[in-house]
């Protein structure tokens, strides 16, 4: 897939259109791996992905987040990766033409420099970014999301632009790890309300960090239960529980005819002596 990457990059760098190269190889790769595996998309929100320019967030899980990422990566947007992305073969090369920004995670002054850099080539060309907070994959069992580093949160403050969350639900249910196989299902993919940066300074970082965290959380705890299976009384159990309800109220109408009076009357003298 990257070699056609490339080859869609190389023609649209040629044509001066690089704001169009992750939208169009985006949409050719999620058909190509999603339509042979029987995966097909379940899409809210997806009216939010007009806001623009915007810092697009999403929660990262596997290799197959490419899958949501190439149904809902919108136009003129660009991707921010780890600098050690660019020497990958083909990989590298489509990157470079994309326009995609690269963060040496590891010098943090450099970090600093590049997100700066972006800031200002955002709204040069209104262009908007795409990151996993997280960092790198999570790889959880559990609808939960790894804790977010601030480098998006900082751009987003600096440019003064909306923070839009995109939540996708686990992979459990389409990919069966164990027989690395894929029984196909809908993918449910959420694009959240953008979450405003105007007037919030560097102090805010850290708290709209967490409130983007939490609502994309909120999100993903739902859709888990949606596709999961919800515990059911077995016939066993519910049989037992008619058994001991018959049993109780045998007891009762044989308390209540041993006093001498038939189960109406004993219903009438408790009735007259409640409302005494």
């Amino acid at each position: 897939m990257s070699i056609v990457g490339c080859f869609v990059a190389v023609i649209f760098a040629v044509l001066n259109k690089r704001h169009a190269i992750n939208y169009v190889v985006s949409r050719i790769f999620s058909y190509l791996a999603a339509y042979p595996c029987g995966v097909t998309f379940k899409i809210s929100g997806e009216e939010n992905l007009k806001t623009s320019p915007a810092i697009l967030v999403c929660n990262h899980q596997s290799s197959l987040d490419l899958m949501v990422l190439g149904r809902v990566f919108p136009t003129n947007c660009v991707v921010m990766a780890k600098r050690e992305l660019q020497y990958f073969p083909f990989l590298g090369l489509y990157m470079k033409l994309s326009n995609a920004i690269f963060i040496d995670r590891k010098n943090h002054k450099k970090a600093i420099e590049s997100t700066t850099q972006a800031a200002a080539d955002m709204k040069k060309h209104k262009s908007g970014i795409w990151i996993f907070p997280e960092g790198t994959r999570s790889r959880l069992d559990t609808a939960d999301m790894l804790p977010f580093k601030k480098g998006a949160f900082h751009l987003a403050i600096q440019a003064q632009l909306p923070v839009l969350p995109v939540v996708s639900v686990g992979y459990s249910h389409i990919y069966d790890s164990s027989k690395r196989s894929f029984p196909g299902g809908e993918l449910e993919i959420r694009v959240l309300e953008p979450i405003s940066t105007k007037g919030m300074t560097a102090e805010d970082v850290n708290s709209l960090m967490e409130r983007t965290r939490e609502v994309m959380l909120k999100h993903l705890k739902e859709m888990d239960m949606a596709i999961k299976p919800q515990p059911q009384l077995s016939t066993s159990l519910v049989k037992a529980t008619e058994e001991k309800t018959e049993t109780r109220r045998a007891r009762e109408e044989e308390v209540v005819k041993s006093a001498g009076m038939d189960v109406g009357e004993g219903f009438k003298k408790r009735k007259t002596a409640a409302r005494a």
